[in-house]
Parts: C-alpha cells; sequence; structure tokens
C-alpha cells in the first residue's frame, strides 16, 4: 500500500496555539512518525520564517492577506490555490483542519481539477458552528454549495454529525473522529490532598462563549457556603477586565488568580483539584481532554463535544449552561465528597487511555487516509 502524501492547510500553526492549532500541531507530527508524508501550508506571519521545520515538518507561510475585506478573501483564496497548483504532484490528499476557511473551497476546486482527494474537519458546534460561520459571509455561502464534494467531512462529535447531516450532506461523507492528547504528557493528577485549601481551575479564552461570568457567580457561592478553596482562571482574551471587575464586585477577587496565558498547561493540571469548564459552545475542548488525562474531577457545561466526552457522574459531571446554581452545587459536591471525586477522576483517566490517546485518533486519520487513496478521486461537479 502506497504512503499517504497530504498536505495540511489551516489558517494559523506555530506558534500561535489555539486549540485548533495544537490539534494540527500534534496530528501532524503523529502522523509523521507513523511514515506519513506530510507538509502544512499556512498564513504568513510577521517576524517569523516563510519557510520552516517543525517536529521534522515542512512549514510553508504562502498564505497572503491584506487587511481590507473584500481583498482579504481574494488574496486568500489566490494564495492557496497557486500553492496547491505548484506543489499538486507533492501530494494526493489536501487536509483543511478549519471547515469555514477559504481554503476548503480551494481545495475542492483542486481537486476537481486534479483528482486529488479532500478532508475537512468541523472544529465548532452549536453557538460558534463552523457552520453557522461559513452562512454569514459570502465565501462561506458558495463553500457551502460545495462542501458535499468533499471526500470526507470529520466531525469532533455527536452535535457536529447532526448539523452536517441536517444541512444535506451524505451520510457516507461524514466521518466522526474526536480530538486526540498524548496521554504521556498528561499523565496522572499527583497534587498533594492533604493541602487545606483546594484548587479549582479554567483554563481557555476569556470570551463570552466560555461562561466565565457564570463560574465566577458560581465561585462566588461556593465560598459563602463556607468552602475553602480557591479559584485559578488561565487564559486571555478580551473579557478579561470585565471579569476582574466582576470577581471585585463580588468580593472574591482575593480567591481568584488570573495568571494569564500559561506555556506549561501540565504543570497547571498538576495543581490543580477540580477542573472547570463552563462553556455556552465547544468543539472538543482540548483542554478537557488534558484534565482527563490528567486524572482529575472535571465539570462541564453540557454543550458539543463535551457531552460525547463525559458520561454524567460516571467519569464527570455535566451541568446545563448559563446555570451558576448547577455549577456551584457540583463543585461544592467534590470538594466535599472525595470519594466521588477520585471516582470520577479515574474513570476520567480511563476514558481518554480508551477513546481519546493521540496514538488512536492517529489510527483513526491514517485508516480515512488509506482508504481515500484506495478508491476513485474523480466526482462530476454537482451543486
Amino acid at each position: 500500500m502506497s504512503i499517504p502524501k497530504v498536505v495540511m492547510v489551516i489558517a494559523q500553526f506555530y506558534p500561535l496555539l489555539g486549540g485548533a492549532e495544537v490539534q494540527a500541531q500534534r496530528l501532524a507530527a503523529s502522523l509523521k512518525g507513523r511514515g506519513v508524508e506530510i507538509f502544512v501550508l499556512t498564513r504568513r506571519m510577521k517576524k517569523v520564517p516563510a519557510y520552516e521545520m517543525i517536529d521534522g515538518i515542512p512549514v510553508y507561510r504562502s498564505i497572503r492577506t491584506v487587511g481590507a475585506p473584500f481583498l482579504f478573501g481574494l488574496f486568500y483564496i489566490a494564495s492557496v490555490f497557486l500553492f496547491l497548483y505548484r506543489k499538486r504532484n507533492e501530494y494526493t490528499i489536501i487536509h483543511c483542519n478549519i471547515l469555514q476557511e477559504y481554503q476548503t473551497l480551494v481545495a475542492i476546486i483542486i481537486k476537481l481539477l486534479f483528482k486529488k482527494r479532500v478532508v475537512a474537519k468541523m472544529s465548532s458546534s452549536g453557538l460558534t458552528s463552523d457552520l453557522k460561520l461559513m452562512k454569514s459571509t459570502l465565501a462561506g455561502k458558495v463553500s457551502l454549495r460545495f462542501l458535499r464534494k468533499a471526500d470526507r467531512i470529520v466531525s469532533l462529535c455527536s452535535q457536529a454529525t447532526s448539523e452536517l447531516l441536517a444541512i444535506g450532506i451524505p451520510v457516507r461523507t461524514v466521518q466522526q473522529i474526536p480530538n486526540g492528547v498524548d496521554s504521556g504528557i498528561f499523565i496522572r493528577n499527583a497534587r498533594n490532598r492533604e493541602a487545606k485549601r483546594q484548587v479549582i481551575t479554567f483554563i481557555g479564552r476569556l470570551d463570552s462563549y466560555k461562561g466565565v461570568n457564570y463560574l465566577l457567580e458560581a465561585f462566588h457561592r461556593v465560598i459563602s457556603g463556607g468552602a475553602d478553596a480557591v479559584l485559578t482562571i488561565i487564559g486571555n482574551g478580551p473579557d478579561e477586565v470585565q471579569l476582574r471587575n466582576q470577581a471585585a464586585k463580588l468580593h472574591i477577587l482575593e480567591r481568584v488568580l488570573f495568571k494569564g496565558r500559561q506555556e506549561n498547561i501540565a504543570a497547571e493540571l498538576s495543581a490543580t483539584d477540580i477542573f472547570v469548564l463552563p462553556s455556552l459552545s465547544e468543539g472538543m475542548s482540548n483542554v478537557l481532554l488534558e484534565a482527563m488525562a490528567c486524572g482529575l474531577p472535571v465539570v462541564a457545561t453540557a454543550v458539543g463535544g463535551s457531552c460525547d466526552m463525559i458520561q454524567n457522574r460516571i467519569n464527570g459531571i455535566l451541568v446545563p449552561p448559563c446555570d451558576p446554581s448547577a455549577l456551584c452545587d457540583a463543585m461544592l459536591e467534590l470538594l466535599g465528597n472525595d470519594t466521588l471525586a477520585k471516582k470520577l477522576a479515574n474513570e476520567a483517566r480511563k476514558t481518554v487511555e480508551e477513546r481519546y490517546s493521540l496514538a488512536h485518533i492517529t489510527d483513526c486519520y491514517l485508516n480515512l487516509y488509506r482508504e481515500l487513496s484506495c478508491s476513485p478521486a474523480y466526482q462530476e461537479i454537482i451543486i
């Protein structure tokens, strides 16, 4: 069987490290380690080389853009097309790592012209769904018309799969593959449980979709009830000042530590007793996977991929979004019930090892690439 040759296209890549970018880097490195010939196409960045090797993977920052809204899309589309055309003999599969970006449309055009295969990944569902964002722009609407011509659309969770089927994407085209985590890096939590004050941690971007305002309200109720705990908030974003002001108004600022962006997430999780993700919308949270891999009891809202990852009260606790009372009750229960906390933590680690390890996810993509490599590539264009 021939070795798959893959170009992974993503708008942003290392050193930018959002959830999609982290997953792309991890997967690309893991695929490279399995013998896949892979290189990355991403956007040009100031003060970053236009070409470099990262984890042994060639990274081309050849996507060019300009500030004007209309010209931004034209430059983006043209530069992706020209790159893929010039490199057309160096790959057989185009893997678009985020569905709503312009590259999915270009990839499908390249497929129809040069008999390539296209895999496009839907990175988010719900309120921040890729499909919702695509419907809001002209280029996105055009891309949706062509989307069924992709060979596979990868959905991260059941909610994303349902959204794709609801807009008429054929069942055979949709393949559900979740995000993965390196369970060798994010290891079982080793925090000193004898420490008196317990630590509750949130990690993520500080914006309205992450629901940190509801977490602050819930934490206020937790400590008002006498719990001896602190809340660590890791990350930055547009709502940081607003959230700091909210903590001050609730008179909990002395119990809330805003630590900003941190590079060593594994170390932060090792200093944690309970991890909380109060999002209003998610695709599949990397940091929730990482917390579960570390053997932490987790509380998450019942949105997106969290509903696939967590079986309520089996390997974590699910609560409704936008509900400080339910968040408070879940945190208080874990703070006061060490037996339950340990049970959920052990099951969380087991879940990651069995279903979400990076090795398992890499196997899923390898099988997908091999399947596509063995089947006819060309389809007549039907809109």
